[in-house]
């Protein structure tokens, strides 16, 4: 009887539990649909009916998140839980400021930088032409913060006015290319790395085969990085009128002058003439006021969003008549076979949007904005061959090279009709190599020995308990020399140069795209725009429209995205330890996933970081 009524006891706390699932379930599936069917419909009415701009306002540029070329496409619990905020499109704030810069109603650029991830070189490089229309125009831009992280002081350095809380700071220290290397790591593990490589200069496998970077290496890095350094103190000393050299000794010098300045790194920056004036919050908003030249009834500063400007905007012109387009095909990210995903730019995204702009009936040439370090052969070919598809047809194709464009990248871009560059993009990089593991050693160490039959010498070529025999380098070795053959080849012929010329600056050598004029890598310096219009010259039109064709977001996903925003976002507990140390991870999982290449033959340049 005892073991009877504990038995029922515990099926019926069960049946009490389940019935109490259920009805969570019952409650909670509803409210999460009425949830999204209301978000859905404010979205919409939003999008249909924007707030009209006011009669004086400043237009406030405050991203959440990364400044992009192309939006990720994203699951919904993905775009949901996105960590370090959104994506915010290059192009579209790029265009807000020039827009605003013509329209009497924005009174000031305000460049909020807080909360923005980066941006690159590239990316500050192409917003400044925006900003120096609007500060053409006669009105003022003024960057405020409490902290301004080395990018994002690269962007506020381009205002007339930078403010800065007494108790902030501003991080300049320079760049630095650190690599880890494991082959200790490997013997000590037992695992071997099988690298074939074609070209002196591939660098991208030295990690695996060495315990420090080589001496070409180092040459290599050193002069890209430091011309891409150049770049950086050229874009801060010009608008802040400071000597040429002057942030080189500013650093060098650094620790003496805060001892100087008793530790006060604010103070320090003002001194120096980082920043114009150390304001708190309230002088701030008291400042930011006069400069508008409007406050609402709560006595705030009018601003408007770059979103919502753009909106309104494109509500008030919706009636225009449009000119001939050029199509901007953003390539962003490690190419990969497929569909595109965060990071990664997938060979059959690319041609979809590639066929899309052939779709449009008064296309005049396009752009291929490539920011891509490269990554699976397959997968450039792919986009290539579409390439070349569309120059058959007549089309001026023009590549514009953002922060990077280096090897697949830069296969890419090769056929192109002209090449454009910015001087600190990161370009080159012509070799291939494969590199994969295997066990051998640890079997050995085990004390496992791997024997049997087969019908041929290629069935056992590469075995993960064997590892590879002559007859599998023999083959790798032939096949990533014919890729590298095959890549010369087609940027001698694209650049009109001979397969010894190309041969001479390739071999995996990473070049700034400075340095790439001059040896021919790329024809013209120059942002979006001189691409743009270089395009619109090939093509023969004077007035275009610019279509700018990007990979497709999902009404879901932006339900999601607004939800993440609207409820905060959900990242790592622990602080900003645990999610720096997800930062660093980030490359290392994000390199794991590209390696997708039906054959394993890769045109990646590991080294090429986002500056």
């Amino acid at each position: 009887m005892v073991v009877w009524r504990v038995i029922r006891g515990f099926f019926k706390g069960l049946w009490r539990g389940l019935s109490l699932f259920n009805k969570v379930i019952m409650t909670l599936v509803p409210l999460a649909v009425t949830l999204y069917l209301v978000v859905i419909v404010v979205v919409a009415v939003n999008q249909v009916a924007p707030e009209p701009i006011p009669e004086r306002a400043a237009l406030l540029i405050n991203p959440n998140g990364a400044l992009v070329e192309n939006p990720s496409p994203l699951e919904p619990i993905e775009a949901l839980m996105q960590d370090g905020g959104s994506e915010v499109l290059v192009f579209r704030v790029k265009k807000a400021i020039k827009e605003a810069a013509e329209d009497d109603r924005i009174t000031a650029l305000v460049l909020d930088l807080e909360a923005l991830n980066g941006p690159s070189i590239s990316h500050v490089q192409e917003l400044k032409a925006g900003i120096e229309a609007f500060q053409s125009s006669g009105k003022p831009v003024i960057a405020v913060g409490d902290y301004y992280s080395q990018s994002q002081y690269l962007l506020a350095s381009q205002a007339d006015h930078v403010l800065l809380h007494p108790e902030g700071g501003i991080e300049v220290s320079g760049f630095a290319v650190y690599r880890n290397y494991v082959r200790q790591l490997l013997d000590n593990v037992y695992l071997t790395m099988n690298v074939f490589r074609v070209g002196e200069s591939k660098s991208a496998v030295e990690p695996y085969l060495r315990d420090d970077m080589s001496n070409l290496e180092r040459e290599v890095v050193g002069q890209w990085l430091g011309d891409v350094w150049h770049a950086y103190t050229r874009l801060v000393e010009e608008p802040r009128q400071m000597e040429s050299g002057f942030i080189d000794q500013f650093i060098n010098e650094f620790a003496d002058r805060l001892e100087i300045a008793g530790g006060d790194a604010a103070a320090l920056m003002l001194e120096a003439g980082f920043v114009d004036e150390l304001v708190t919050y309230s002088q701030r908003d008291e400042m930011l006021a006069d400069w508008v030249g409007a406050t609402d009834d709560d006595g705030h500063w009018v601003s408007v969003s770059a979103d919502d400007y753009l909106a309104a905007r494109e509500a008030e012109n919706s009636t225009e008549e449009t000119n001939p387009y050029i199509a901007v095909i953003p390539i962003e990210g490690e190419l990969i076979p497929g569909e595109s995903g965060r990071g990664f730019a997938g060979s059959d995204t690319v041609v979809a949007q590639l066929e899309r702009a052939l779709e449009q009936p008064d296309l005049s040439a396009v752009v291929l904005r490539i920011n891509s370090p490269g990554g699976s052969v397959f997968a450039s070919e792919v986009i290539r061959q579409k390439v070349l598809e569309l120059k058959t047809l007549g089309l001026p194709i023009v590549a514009s090279m953002g922060s990077v464009a280096a090897s697949g990248g830069y296969y890419i871009a090769a056929d192109a009709d002209e090449v454009w560059a910015q001087p600190s993009t990161i370009t080159g990089s012509i070799g291939v190599f494969a590199a994969f593991p295997t066990a051998e050693k640890l079997y050995q160490w085990a004390g496992i020995t791997p024997d049997g039959v087969s019908t041929s010498s290629l069935a056992t070529a590469a075995r993960l308990d064997t590892g590879v025999s002559d007859t599998g380098r023999r083959i790798i070795n032939s096949m990533i020399s014919n890729v590298y053959d095959d890549f010369v080849t087609l940027v001698a012929s694209g650049r009109g140069k001979t397969w010894d010329e190309i041969n001479a600056v390739a071999g995996g050598r990473v070049w700034s795209g400075e340095d790439a004029l001059g040896i021919g890598l790329v024809d013209s310096m120059g942002g979006l725009q001189a691409a743009l219009d270089a395009a619109a010259t090939l093509a023969e039109v004077e007035d275009f429209d610019t279509l700018y064709i990007g990979t497709p977001i999902s009404p879901e996903q932006r339900f999601f995205e607004q939800l993440g925003r609207e409820l905060g976002q959900i990242s790592l507990p622990g602080g900003s330890v645990l999610g720096r140390l997800s930062q660093q991870l980030a490359p290392y999982l994000r390199l794991s996933d590209s390696l997708q290449d039906p054959a394993n033959l890769y045109l990646r340049c590991l080294e090429c970081g986002g500056f």
